[in-house]
């Protein structure tokens, strides 16, 4: 039973008599793709870039050696 109408559909599909229910959920189903051309320009940012470095000194507290440490901005 199940193989019938499996064969069936599949005439009904070819010869172009599918029910409007299959045809408006195909077409509901259309993707339209649009091409983005994407366009990078040279950046010339040499003298701005920033960088960031640890800058540590020894402290002495409550008797004991500390290291505190910092981060500073840098240009290169």
């Amino acid at each position: 039973m199940k193989l019938f109408t499996l064969a069936a559909a599949g005439l009904v599909a070819l010869t172009g008599l599918a029910p409007a229910a299959l045809t408006s959920e195909a077409s509901a189903q259309h993707r339209v793709v649009h091409e983005r051309t994407v366009v990078r320009t040279a950046r010339h940012d040499n003298g701005r870039r920033v960088h960031t470095r640890r800058v540590c000194r020894n402290e002495w507290r409550h008797h004991h050696r500390v290291r505190v440490c910092r981060t500073v901005r840098t240009r290169r």
